[in-house]
């Protein structure tokens, strides 16, 4: 062999040891990429797991919510029916103080 063929081959074989150490870079990031894509892929199933449960507990407060609502509608008519009566008793109450006493029969 000649030198320069020497000096070629040798070149060459650096050349490849350089090629040979960027291709085990490459599969090491590559590997993390992978490995990030993994936990990638968990982190959104858990978020869409996270997603449907609180879309679930939406629901469920609407449902207290109109529930509540209803009840709530319930207690003011009561209410209001109440007052109604309270208000006539007190129309009652107010025309019989008008009333003289002389007219009653009673002496306060």
């Amino acid at each position: 062999m000649s030198p320069m063929s020497m000096a070629l081959e040798g070149l060459l074989a650096l050349l490849l040891l350089a090629c040979l150490f960027y291709c085990w870079r490459l599969d090491q990031r590559l590997s993390a990429l992978r490995k990030g894509q993994d936990g990638l892929r968990e982190a959104a199933r858990e978020l869409s797991e996270t997603v449907a449960q609180a879309e679930a507990a939406v629901r469920g407060l609407r449902a207290t919510a109109n529930d509540a609502g209803r009840d709530l509608q319930a207690r003011i008519d009561e209410a209001k029916a109440l007052a109604e009566r309270l208000g006539l008793g007190m129309a009652r109450v107010r025309s019989a103080a008008d009333v003289p006493p002389s007219r009653t029969g009673r002496t306060w």
